[in-house]
């Protein structure tokens, strides 16, 4: 009942400050203005936002592993004026202070010095945003990790940085549309932010089938409330279009129609499907040359780039996650398949080896802190489960002349597996591999699989991969299975695995499942 009273405060309090965050839109060149100025200022908006919201709240997970290392304010203060954020960072992190991706996620105490602290999610939260709506990203086998925005972040993040990618990418003046689920899903913070630079989708498809998967009525609610506010405050909120995963006609003909009427089309949408939807474009003889994408979710591969620009289409990857928003922009110099300007304005970011135990790796695993005062989630040296290569180079495109010099590329998550844009954490799929399938089609936890693959097409599959040793088994019966175990939980949980299905990701595999470089037999085997 609390957390249903809290609720209708939140919708209320987004109503009512609905009007004055879309009467104030988000410009090109107050964002350009602000990015310099963020740049400028990074040493003072850290110290601003770790003494409010990390040594000025007791709550903090921070403050505690700070205190254990023995590091005050004063101390912290000092450090970072002396040798700058990124060296002081690393010191902080050889002692102990650090979250990483399970601790993070509340799934394992943090241990340090010997001492135990077990974290929420909730823990995280930033204490001084005002709560206006919330989202929840999967990798769970729980309810999803839930953030809680308010509309100052999405001015501040997100806004700056669309509007900065538009008119990198040459995509102001043309008609924009989305392809994204609706809650829990992330469609309403795609409409907000597209809302706040003055560019509103005509179109909003919703990727799933609602045939077989309905939302709960929560989440149908909050949606329609956040469309018909929407509208009432003069923002013309399109609704969503469902269109089944294994057919984007729909959105392919959409493309065709635009680019012929007003000479081009933005779409921004998960990678993966925007190699459906060239596909299908293709396929059906739509021709959707000049089409713009923008993706996020999932690895640009150079398979998947090949896919969409075979069909006449241009692509511009972001770098993205609930928690914290844009961490990452596509560079137009194209030096790199993946390669983003990493947004030095609103974050720092260090790399420290470690090993992924049940995925026979070791990567040199991404560490984030938040740098805006707005940041839904608190971020000092936490980790978000990718790795990839940081480099710093000057490029011939506009945000290395607003002065992100700084670049990553090669971004995968070392502990999550994603297709369609949907991601579950590695470890959640341990007891489906380890429990579920051989308690129920025989053998040992050693003779199942799961391993990330992508095809000649460039889609990506989750191979599941059953040791011949099994004997006969209805492979259709092993995939009903695991679908089954990932989709327990509340709606987000159902909503990805039901795009897994739909999107008809996973397959068996009748091998002996893959060992490491060092001859182990995992649950989870990650190709790289």
């Amino acid at each position: 009942m609390a957390y249903l009273f809290d609720e209708i405060i939140m919708y209320g309090r987004f109503l009512r400050d609905l009007r004055r965050f879309l009467r104030e839109p988000v410009t090109l060149e107050r964002s350009q203005e602000i990015v310099r100025q963020r740049l400028r200022d990074r040493e003072k908006h850290l110290l601003a936002i770790v003494k409010r919201a990390v040594y000025e709240n007791e709550r903090s997970p921070y403050l505690q592993l700070l205190r254990l290392a023995g590091c005050e304010y004063g101390d912290f203060e000092h450090m970072v004026k002396s040798y700058g954020i990124e060296n002081s960072l690393r010191r902080l992190c050889e002692n102990g202070v650090y979250i990483n991706i399970d601790e993070f996620k509340g799934r394992k105490e943090t241990v340090r010095s010997g001492k135990a602290f077990r974290f929420e999610e909730r823990d995280f939260e930033n204490p001084f945003q005002a709560h206006h709506f919330e989202a929840r990203s999967g990798a769970s086998r729980s309810a999803g990790t839930r953030t809680v925005y308010d509309y100052e972040f999405v001015a501040a993040n997100r806004a700056v940085c669309l509007i900065l990618l538009l008119e990198a990418y040459d995509a102001l003046d043309i008609p924009h549309a989305i392809c994204f689920q609706t809650l829990p899903g992330c469609g309403p913070i795609r409409l907000l932010e597209q809302a706040k630079v003055g560019k509103i989708p005509v179109k909003w498809f919703a990727p799933l089938d609602r045939r077989s998967f309905k939302p709960s009525l929560r989440s149908r609610l909050g949606n329609d409330y956040i469309v018909y506010m929407g509208r009432l405050m003069g923002a013309k909120f399109p609704k969503p279009e469902w269109v089944s995963l294994d057919d984007f006609r729909q959105v392919a003909r959409w493309m065709a129609d635009t680019i012929k009427h007003y000479g081009g089309c933005y779409l921004a949408t998960f990678t993966s499907i925007a190699v459906k939807i060239c596909q299908t474009a293709r396929e059906n003889g739509l021709d959707i040359t000049g089409a713009k994408f923008s993706v996020t979710g999932e690895p640009l591969t150079e398979a998947k780039r090949r896919e969409i620009e075979s069909a006449g289409a241009s692509v511009c990857p972001n770098y993205i996650f609930v928690e914290a928003g844009y961490v990452g922009i596509g560079c137009f110099d194209q030096l790199g398949i993946d390669d983003v300007h990493f947004l030095k304005d609103s974050f720092a970011l260090i790399q420290y080896r470690r090993e992924v135990l049940h995925a026979g790796v070791s990567v040199d695993a991404f560490l984030f802190t938040s740098l805006l005062p707005s940041a839904p989630k608190v971020l000092l040296n936490t980790e978000s489960g990718d790795y990839g290569v940081v480099e710093t180079r000057r490029c011939g495109c506009k945000f290395g002349e607003l002065g992100l010099t700084e670049h990553i590329c090669h971004i995968r998550g070392f502990d999550k597996l994603t297709s369609a844009g949907m991601t579950f954490i590695g470890s959640d799929l341990l007891k489906v591999m380890e429990e579920v399938l051989p308690a129920r089609f025989g053998g040992y936890s050693t003779d199942y699989q799961m391993v990330e693959e992508e095809d000649e097409k460039g889609h990506t599959h989750m191979s599941i991969v059953v040791s011949p040793d099994i004997g006969t088994i209805d492979e259709a019966e092993v995939i009903s299975a695991v679908l089954a175990e990932i989709s327990k939980g509340k709606d987000t949980q159902r909503m990805m695995a039901e795009m897994w299905s739909q999107a008809d990701t996973l397959r068996v595999k009748r091998i002996k499942p893959l060992a490491t470089a060092r001859g182990k037999l995992l649950p989870l085997h990650i190709q790289r």
